[in-house]
């Protein structure tokens, strides 16, 4: 059998089309991957190679990045992406400044990569039973990073828009030019791709955390569904998901361990991707915006007990005060100080499902059983001493509740961006976010803002010239 890091290696090698990352994969070694076995390779690797916090993160006023010069220098120097993402500037040129994008090239490497491998599959040599699942795995990784890449550079799916220009769905392999579809046509091709005959298709268990269950199946769907607020539909597929795997990361242990361990392989998570590689920890100088770091309860277990060095240490917190204020030159933003975190960044986990599945139940009017499954991640968060249950009597306490919890949940991940489009698009949940920047000023960004749909990178639109910009 060809090793995994020779069946990348050839895929990288290979002749390529590159539109800006736009990336068009014909192996020249072809010939070589013939095995069924060398095939499944691809399936054993992910990583988008792109932090949420430096871009999607900033957007939504989670974070300041994680850069090392103070927000205030940084938004001086105008003509950068930095400097337009926060100060909320609609007027910066996104679409010149996106000269390089790694998620964008990324999302579509590993789209690339499953279409070589569905291309392939049937004339492959092997054991012909191995061939449907792996087939459907397949089929459903291109789902899940299609949906990243829509979430990313398109808007919010809904009745207004959903007839607006989308992203490239692409199935084929060789592909010189791509063809921009609607949102609608794009979730209708995920969906088709993470189907229910798929999905049934998946081993109940896998042994490496970036292959996929049939738990994991039935999460995406559920999450795809839950991005086009078809709410009834995303439960059903949520329940499922937690039926199969309902293991939430216990943190109360960080209490006598005064360390935030969460390796990559932690089973509630439902799949893995990386951000960058299973060598780096996330988040990694992750700077929490002053209007974040406010929505921590009392009692949180990484706030408030963990430390880099594993002991109780003044100025060697986690979430670290004296290098948030170093770097971020703002009192108050609390910087990521630690290396034994693996956050699963745009994958899926137990919890966050649990908070999707809490949504759809609150929303159905069935707000205590809702708020059950907060409270079951929050008694994992929060101390024994400052934890009280949510309680509410109307959707609107439940949700505000929620998303207050669930926001400091999905720290680092593309969750929080992602969800704020989502409730943008609704009259009772859009809101105006407001960043303070001393010595700065104060900057909003609207729900109806442009600045919610990144730029195509430069050279997709210039290889591509029937595109256009979704801002």
């Amino acid at each position: 059998m060809i090793s995994q890091k020779t069946i990348y290696a050839l895929i990288a090698g290979a002749v390529m089309t590159l539109s800006a990352c736009d990336t068009d994969v014909v192996p020249e070694g072809q010939t070589i991957l013939n095995k069924t076995s060398d095939l499944e390779l691809l399936l054993n690797e992910k990583e988008v190679n792109n932090i949420p916090y430096e871009s999607l993160g900033i957007i939504v006023n989670e974070s300041y990045g994680s850069g090392f010069t103070p927000v205030s220098d940084q938004i001086k120097n105008k003509g950068t992406m930095e400097a337009a993402m926060l100060s909320y500037d609609e007027t910066a040129d996104r679409g010149k400044l996106a000269s390089k994008d790694s998620r964008y090239n990324n999302l579509y490497k590993y789209i690339q990569y499953m279409n070589v491998l569905l291309e392939k599959l049937d004339g492959a040599s092997g054991d012909e039973a191995d061939k449907p699942a792996i087939a459907a795995e397949a089929h459903i990784n291109r789902a899940w990073f299609h949906f990243l890449a829509l979430g990313c550079y398109a808007k919010q799916y809904d009745e207004k828009t959903k007839d607006n220009l989308g992203i490239a769905y692409v199935t084929e392999a060789d592909v010189n030019q791509k063809h921009q579809e609607t949102i609608e046509e794009n979730y209708k091709h995920i969906l088709d791709d993470c189907s229910d005959e798929l999905i049934a298709l998946l081993p109940e268990k896998q042994t490496n955390v970036v292959r996929l269950s049939r738990a994991a199946g039935y999460a995406i769907r559920a999450r795809v569904l839950f991005q086009m607020k078809n709410y009834k539909d995303a439960l059903t597929y949520a329940e499922k998901a937690l039926a199969l795997n309902s293991t939430i990361e216990d943190r109360s242990v960080i209490t006598t361990s005064f360390r935030w361990s969460l390796p990559a392989t932690s089973p509630n998570n439902f799949f893995y991707i990386s951000p960058l590689s299973d060598r780096d920890n996330t988040p990694s100088y992750e700077q929490l915006s002053v209007e974040t770091t406010e929505l921590f309860e009392d009692g949180d277990f990484v706030k408030d007990y963990a430390y880099s060095g594993g002991k109780e240490s003044e100025g060697e917190e986690f979430w670290n005060a004296d290098y948030g204020y170093m770097d971020s030159g703002i009192e108050g933003c609390l910087e990521s100080n630690g290396s034994d975190a693996y956050v699963n960044a745009w994958g899926l986990t137990v919890e966050r499902v649990m908070y999707l599945a809490a949504e759809c139940y609150i929303r159905e009017g069935q707000i205590s059983k809702g708020l059950e499954l907060v409270n079951e991640v929050r008694e994992k968060r929060i101390d024994a001493d400052h934890y009280k249950p949510f309680t509410a009597t109307t959707e609107a306490e439940a949700m505000k509740e929620l998303q207050q919890a669930k926001f400091i949940e999905c720290i680092a991940t593309f969750e929080n961006f992602f969800d704020r489009k989502r409730w943008n698009t609704e009259e009772k949940y859009k809101k105006n976010i407001t960043r303070h920047v001393p010595d700065s000023g104060d900057y909003t960004i609207t729900p109806e803002s442009p600045l919610w749909v990144f730029p195509f990178p430069v050279q997709v639109m210039n290889n591509n010239p029937t595109f256009k910009q979704n801002y």
